[in-house]
């Protein structure tokens, strides 16, 4: 079984995928904020586990089993948040980081009882799907959905789901949270430059998004 760290990686590489990112070492290098040997080190260690795969060009998939205890972990992850929100009255830019102190620890009937006492959600507060609720790896394209900084000018659109693929997942949520980005809320981009910050109306107020946090913001179109 993969320890925590281990855990970690495979969700991240999870994420990735779902997110279209191309799944490389660097990239988790950056996400984790370790040096190059560290990941190379992890992904040895995943990969005699038979969890994950890398081919010629240094590229990383999970292997069905990987797949699964990312799925398993993403899960709990996702269940504890939604727990935090809705059982305990935390507010959903405030759980991320108390649910990955739980989620290592989260036994299957605890999280049995979580799953029944919240009637079966599919998604977190921040808008992921909890896999096994919902199929996880088409989420996105089953929704039509796309990233913020890639809207049409003036088509409403609603938020969706926050990346999870960022080095910051805390920092990003209360920055969105301060600007009224939320799951569920509507927006209408009104100016988008390249380079440049995107300016969007959210609930009748006028916002600017700096383009990397824009990225990081799946959308989808209101109307369906």
């Amino acid at each position: 079984m993969p320890h925590s760290v281990e855990e970690d990686y495979l969700a991240a590489i999870y994420n990735m995928e779902m997110e279209g990112e191309p799944v490389i070492g660097a990239r988790l290098a950056e996400i984790f904020k370790v040096k190059a040997p560290t990941v190379s080190q992890t992904l040895h260690r995943l990969e005699k586990q038979h969890l994950v795969v890398v081919d010629a060009h240094r590229r990383l998939e999970l292997t069905p089993d990987g797949r699964a205890a990312a799925e398993a972990l993403l899960r709990r992850h996702r269940l504890c948040e939604r727990f935090l929100v809705d059982v305990m009255g935390m507010q959903w830019h405030e759980v991320h980081e108390e649910a990955a102190r739980l989620e290592h620890g989260i036994s299957p009937a605890f999280e049995a009882g979580m799953l029944a006492k919240l009637d079966s959600p599919t998604t977190c507060p921040h808008g992921n799907p909890i896999p096994g609720q919902v199929d996880a790896p088409e989420f996105l394209r089953r929704q039509h959905a796309r990233r913020l900084d890639t809207a049409a000018l003036d088509e409403p659109m609603l938020v969706l789901t926050i990346s999870e693929v960022v080095e910051d997942e805390e920092a990003l949520i209360t920055l969105l949270h301060g600007k009224g980005i939320t799951p569920g809320s509507e927006l209408i981009v009104t100016k988008h430059v390249p380079g440049e910050p995107l300016v969007a109306r959210i609930e009748g107020r006028q916002t600017s998004i700096e383009p990397e946090v824009a990225h990081m913001v799946w959308v989808r179109p209101a109307n369906l």
